[in-house]
Protein backbone atom coordinates (compact mmCIF):
# COMPACT_ATOMS: atom_id res chain seq x y z
CA UNK A 1 0.00 0.00 0.00
CA UNK A 2 2.80 2.55 1.20
CA UNK A 3 4.33 1.63 -2.34
CA UNK A 4 1.21 2.19 -4.34
CA UNK A 5 0.98 5.66 -3.01
CA UNK A 6 3.73 6.54 -3.47
CA UNK A 7 3.66 5.58 -7.26
CA UNK A 8 0.58 8.04 -7.71
CA UNK A 9 1.97 10.72 -5.58
CA UNK A 10 4.50 10.78 -8.70
CA UNK A 11 2.67 9.82 -11.28
CA UNK A 12 0.92 13.57 -10.07
CA UNK A 13 4.37 15.28 -9.74
CA UNK A 14 5.45 14.16 -13.54
CA UNK A 15 2.47 14.72 -14.78
CA UNK A 16 2.21 18.70 -13.24
CA UNK A 17 5.81 19.19 -14.16
CA UNK A 18 4.66 17.75 -18.30
CA UNK A 19 2.63 20.61 -17.79
CA UNK A 20 4.15 23.17 -16.63
CA UNK A 21 7.18 22.60 -18.88
CA UNK A 22 5.56 21.13 -22.22
CA UNK A 23 5.55 23.24 -24.94
CA UNK A 24 7.60 25.63 -23.93
CA UNK A 25 9.08 26.80 -27.40
CA UNK A 26 5.60 27.37 -28.93
CA UNK A 27 4.19 30.96 -30.51
CA UNK A 28 1.66 32.70 -29.16
CA UNK A 29 0.37 33.46 -26.02
CA UNK A 30 -0.19 31.35 -22.83
CA UNK A 31 -2.97 30.96 -20.19
CA UNK A 32 -3.22 29.06 -17.33
CA UNK A 33 -6.59 27.60 -16.09
CA UNK A 34 -7.62 25.56 -12.72
CA UNK A 35 -10.49 23.88 -11.58
CA UNK A 36 -11.45 22.86 -7.84
CA UNK A 37 -15.17 21.06 -7.60
CA UNK A 38 -16.88 19.08 -4.95
CA UNK A 39 -19.92 17.12 -4.03
CA UNK A 40 -22.11 14.11 -4.58
CA UNK A 41 -21.83 11.25 -6.80
CA UNK A 42 -23.96 7.92 -7.21
CA UNK A 43 -22.03 5.07 -8.63
CA UNK A 44 -24.65 2.25 -10.08
CA UNK A 45 -25.63 1.16 -6.62
CA UNK A 46 -23.36 3.08 -4.31
CA UNK A 47 -23.19 6.88 -3.75
CA UNK A 48 -20.53 9.26 -1.77
CA UNK A 49 -18.19 12.21 -2.23
CA UNK A 50 -16.57 13.28 -4.70
CA UNK A 51 -13.62 15.72 -5.42
CA UNK A 52 -12.18 17.21 -8.80
CA UNK A 53 -8.86 19.15 -9.64
CA UNK A 54 -7.89 19.67 -12.82
CA UNK A 55 -5.38 22.43 -14.70
CA UNK A 56 -4.76 23.35 -17.86
CA UNK A 57 -2.43 25.06 -19.98
CA UNK A 58 -3.12 26.53 -23.55
CA UNK A 59 -1.64 28.46 -26.36
CA UNK A 60 -2.35 29.36 -29.63
CA UNK A 61 -0.93 25.73 -31.26
CA UNK A 62 -0.60 23.65 -27.62
CA UNK A 63 -2.42 22.25 -25.01
CA UNK A 64 -1.38 20.22 -21.53
CA UNK A 65 -4.19 18.96 -19.18
CA UNK A 66 -4.12 17.30 -16.12
CA UNK A 67 -7.21 16.03 -14.12
CA UNK A 68 -7.71 14.48 -10.95
CA UNK A 69 -10.96 12.47 -9.69
CA UNK A 70 -11.75 10.86 -6.59
CA UNK A 71 -14.71 9.12 -5.40
CA UNK A 72 -15.13 8.26 -1.90
CA UNK A 73 -17.99 5.84 -1.40
CA UNK A 74 -19.85 3.57 0.94
CA UNK A 75 -18.29 0.30 -0.22
CA UNK A 76 -15.22 1.34 -2.59
CA UNK A 77 -13.01 4.22 -3.45
CA UNK A 78 -12.02 5.45 -6.74
CA UNK A 79 -8.68 7.55 -8.32
CA UNK A 80 -8.44 8.11 -11.64
CA UNK A 81 -5.05 10.47 -12.68
CA UNK A 82 -4.74 11.71 -16.52
CA UNK A 83 -2.78 14.01 -18.01
CA UNK A 84 -3.58 15.05 -22.06
CA UNK A 85 -1.16 16.61 -23.95
CA UNK A 86 -1.77 18.02 -27.89
CA UNK A 87 -0.42 20.07 -30.72
CA UNK A 88 -1.85 21.53 -33.42
CA UNK A 89 -0.05 21.53 -36.79
CA UNK A 90 0.68 24.84 -37.71
CA UNK A 91 0.37 24.57 -41.73
CA UNK A 92 -3.54 23.48 -40.89
CA UNK A 93 -4.58 24.26 -37.37
CA UNK A 94 -7.62 22.46 -37.87
CA UNK A 95 -5.64 19.08 -37.49
CA UNK A 96 -3.76 18.23 -34.50
CA UNK A 97 -2.07 15.42 -32.69
CA UNK A 98 -2.38 14.28 -28.96
CA UNK A 99 -1.05 11.47 -26.52
CA UNK A 100 -3.00 10.45 -23.56
CA UNK A 101 -1.98 8.34 -20.45
CA UNK A 102 -4.42 7.42 -17.38
CA UNK A 103 -3.96 5.45 -14.18
CA UNK A 104 -6.97 4.22 -12.19
CA UNK A 105 -7.02 2.57 -8.91
CA UNK A 106 -10.33 1.48 -8.19
CA UNK A 107 -10.76 -0.62 -4.98
CA UNK A 108 -14.30 -2.41 -5.68
CA UNK A 109 -13.30 -3.77 -8.95
CA UNK A 110 -10.10 -5.31 -7.31
CA UNK A 111 -7.77 -2.86 -9.33
CA UNK A 112 -4.52 -1.90 -7.77
CA UNK A 113 -3.17 0.39 -10.78
CA UNK A 114 -4.48 0.49 -14.02
CA UNK A 115 -2.58 2.01 -16.68
CA UNK A 116 -4.19 3.27 -19.95
CA UNK A 117 -2.51 5.26 -22.87
CA UNK A 118 -3.81 5.91 -26.16
CA UNK A 119 -2.18 8.46 -29.12
CA UNK A 120 -3.61 9.29 -32.42
CA UNK A 121 -4.99 12.45 -34.24
CA UNK A 122 -8.09 15.11 -34.05
CA UNK A 123 -9.89 17.41 -36.21
CA UNK A 124 -11.80 20.10 -35.68
CA UNK A 125 -14.68 18.74 -37.65
CA UNK A 126 -17.21 22.71 -36.31
CA UNK A 127 -15.34 25.23 -35.04
CA UNK A 128 -17.85 27.72 -33.85
CA UNK A 129 -17.95 31.15 -31.72
CA UNK A 130 -19.68 29.45 -28.83
CA UNK A 131 -18.47 26.04 -29.31
CA UNK A 132 -16.67 23.42 -31.30
CA UNK A 133 -17.43 19.63 -33.04
CA UNK A 134 -13.87 17.54 -32.34
CA UNK A 135 -13.63 13.68 -33.86
CA UNK A 136 -10.68 11.90 -33.10
CA UNK A 137 -9.11 8.44 -34.10
CA UNK A 138 -6.33 6.64 -32.28
CA UNK A 139 -4.32 3.45 -31.30
CA UNK A 140 -4.86 2.73 -27.06
CA UNK A 141 -3.75 -0.03 -24.50
CA UNK A 142 -3.83 -0.59 -20.62
CA UNK A 143 -2.62 -2.51 -18.52
CA UNK A 144 -5.76 -3.75 -16.36
CA UNK A 145 -2.56 -4.32 -13.17
CA UNK A 146 -0.29 -2.20 -13.98
CA UNK A 147 2.40 -3.13 -10.63
CA UNK A 148 2.09 -7.54 -11.17
CA UNK A 149 0.73 -8.07 -14.40
CA UNK A 150 2.45 -6.73 -18.27
CA UNK A 151 -0.40 -7.89 -20.38
CA UNK A 152 -1.37 -5.45 -22.29
CA UNK A 153 -5.06 -5.37 -24.04
CA UNK A 154 -4.82 -3.07 -27.30
CA UNK A 155 -7.41 -0.91 -28.64
CA UNK A 156 -8.69 1.09 -31.91
CA UNK A 157 -10.37 4.50 -30.40
CA UNK A 158 -12.54 6.77 -32.04
CA UNK A 159 -14.60 9.63 -30.49
CA UNK A 160 -16.81 12.80 -31.00
CA UNK A 161 -16.81 16.03 -28.93
CA UNK A 162 -19.16 18.67 -28.85
CA UNK A 163 -18.75 21.49 -26.44
CA UNK A 164 -21.27 24.52 -26.70
CA UNK A 165 -21.53 27.75 -24.12
CA UNK A 166 -23.80 29.97 -23.64
CA UNK A 167 -24.69 33.14 -21.30
CA UNK A 168 -26.86 30.47 -19.31
CA UNK A 169 -24.96 27.33 -19.28
CA UNK A 170 -22.40 25.18 -20.76
CA UNK A 171 -22.76 21.37 -21.82
CA UNK A 172 -20.17 19.16 -23.02
CA UNK A 173 -21.20 15.69 -24.95
CA UNK A 174 -17.99 12.89 -25.16
CA UNK A 175 -18.47 9.79 -27.31
CA UNK A 176 -15.93 7.59 -27.45
CA UNK A 177 -15.91 3.60 -28.69
CA UNK A 178 -13.20 1.38 -28.02
CA UNK A 179 -12.79 -2.14 -30.32
CA UNK A 180 -10.20 -4.47 -29.15
CA UNK A 181 -7.94 -5.68 -31.77
CA UNK A 182 -5.31 -7.36 -29.59
CA UNK A 183 -6.02 -11.11 -29.03
CA UNK A 184 -8.85 -11.85 -27.16
CA UNK A 185 -7.25 -13.95 -23.77
CA UNK A 186 -10.95 -13.67 -21.49
CA UNK A 187 -13.64 -11.35 -22.56
CA UNK A 188 -13.96 -9.15 -25.35
CA UNK A 189 -13.12 -5.84 -23.73
CA UNK A 190 -14.70 -3.35 -26.44
CA UNK A 191 -16.84 -0.46 -25.61
CA UNK A 192 -19.00 2.25 -25.62
CA UNK A 193 -17.92 5.30 -23.06
CA UNK A 194 -20.28 8.55 -22.87
CA UNK A 195 -20.29 11.16 -21.05
CA UNK A 196 -22.27 14.42 -20.58
CA UNK A 197 -22.25 17.55 -18.73
CA UNK A 198 -24.10 20.71 -17.59
CA UNK A 199 -22.27 23.70 -15.96
CA UNK A 200 -24.54 26.67 -14.57
CA UNK A 201 -22.42 29.45 -13.32
CA UNK A 202 -23.53 30.87 -10.47
CA UNK A 203 -21.43 33.93 -9.42
CA UNK A 204 -17.91 34.88 -8.84
CA UNK A 205 -16.43 32.08 -10.85
CA UNK A 206 -18.45 29.51 -9.22
CA UNK A 207 -20.55 27.28 -10.57
CA UNK A 208 -22.78 24.19 -10.66
CA UNK A 209 -22.21 20.56 -12.67
CA UNK A 210 -24.58 17.61 -13.55
CA UNK A 211 -22.63 14.91 -15.33
CA UNK A 212 -23.64 11.46 -16.31
CA UNK A 213 -21.05 9.08 -17.13
CA UNK A 214 -21.64 5.28 -18.76
CA UNK A 215 -19.43 2.70 -19.74
CA UNK A 216 -21.21 0.12 -22.16
CA UNK A 217 -19.20 -3.45 -22.70
CA UNK A 218 -20.32 -5.21 -26.18
CA UNK A 219 -20.44 -8.67 -24.30
CA UNK A 220 -19.37 -8.24 -20.91
CA UNK A 221 -22.73 -7.75 -17.84
CA UNK A 222 -20.84 -5.13 -16.14
CA UNK A 223 -22.10 -1.57 -17.43
CA UNK A 224 -21.04 0.59 -14.77
CA UNK A 225 -22.64 4.35 -14.77
CA UNK A 226 -22.51 7.47 -12.59
CA UNK A 227 -23.85 10.48 -11.85
CA UNK A 228 -22.64 13.46 -9.93
CA UNK A 229 -24.10 17.03 -8.72
CA UNK A 230 -21.35 19.11 -7.38
CA UNK A 231 -20.26 22.65 -6.55
CA UNK A 232 -17.25 24.13 -8.44
CA UNK A 233 -14.63 26.87 -8.78
CA UNK A 234 -12.28 28.14 -11.70
CA UNK A 235 -10.18 30.83 -12.06
CA UNK A 236 -6.33 31.55 -13.95
CA UNK A 237 -3.34 30.98 -12.84
CA UNK A 238 -0.21 33.39 -13.01
CA UNK A 239 2.06 32.37 -13.76
CA UNK A 240 5.05 32.57 -16.99
CA UNK A 241 7.76 30.94 -18.14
Amino acid sequence: MRMLKQIIIAIIISSLYNVVLAEKTKLGSVNWKQYIRGGLVQVSMDNGFSGYYRINRTSDYSFGDLRLYYYSLKNSSYIFIRYKNSSKYRGYSRLYRFSTIAYQKNKKAGVALRYHFNQGLGYFLLPYDNGHIITEVAHAYDMSDYLNDSRKTSYARGGIYWDYDTKFFSSKLEIEYFHQISEIVEDDLSRTQIMSEIIIPLKNKISASLIYETEKYNQLNNNPNSISLSIGWKGNVKWSF
